[in-house]
């Protein structure tokens, strides 16, 4: 990983983290290619890092939301659900970070922060369930789950080179909607 930035080190460092999240802060730095003290000199303490981290993932979250469409203007027939799946499949390790380190869930600030994510994207796939693109009888908790579940299941795959990026987006969709029995 080569670390231009404070931005770039956090990216890399939920990278690190989602490979092995009892790295240490050595092996952290290591794998930013700068020194432990260099890495202390920002972040005194591995919790410090950790929420860090956790808001850069919620940042990149909220930017990537911001490149989908509030309304069906554009005529997207999926009410924003590509739009939503293409933004956010290429930050799966930082959104893989935040929703797999439990010590997150103990950090008020973070928690109202993904609280608020969270209610975008459930207001996109409303919109999509007002629009008959997902059942109506489909309750709203489930949905939230289901699709972040598959954003999930296609970022790990596209990193572990299972997946072409491109290809990402629209199988989570697809998988989403129609699901993988025969019909």
């Amino acid at each position: 990983m080569i670390v231009r930035d404070r931005e770039s080190l956090l990216d890399g460092v939920a990278e690190v983290l989602v490979a092995n999240l009892s790295a240490s802060m050595a092996e952290v730095a290591r794998a930013a290619g700068i020194g432990r003290t260099t890495l202390h000199k920002h972040y005194a303490t591995r919790d410090d890092l950790l929420r860090a981290v956790g808001h850069r993932a919620i940042e990149k979250w909220e930017q990537a939301l911001d490149k989908v469409p509030d309304d069906d203007r554009d005529g997207e027939s999926d009410g924003g659900l590509l739009a939503m799946a293409t933004a956010m499949v290429p930050i799966g390790p930082q959104l893989a970070f935040l929703w797999r380190t439990p010590a997150l869930g103990q950090v008020p600030e973070l928690i109202k922060r993904a609280i608020a994510v969270e209610d975008r994207c459930q207001a996109v796939l409303l919109r999509a369930q007002r629009l008959g693109v997902i059942k109506a009888t489909v309750p709203e908790w489930w949905l939230l789950d289901t699709y972040l579940s598959m954003i999930y299941s296609a970022s790990l795959a596209v990193s572990s080179g299972k997946l072409a990026p491109l290809d990402a987006p629209r199988l989570a969709i697809a998988t989403l909607l129609h699901g993988i029995g025969e019909t």
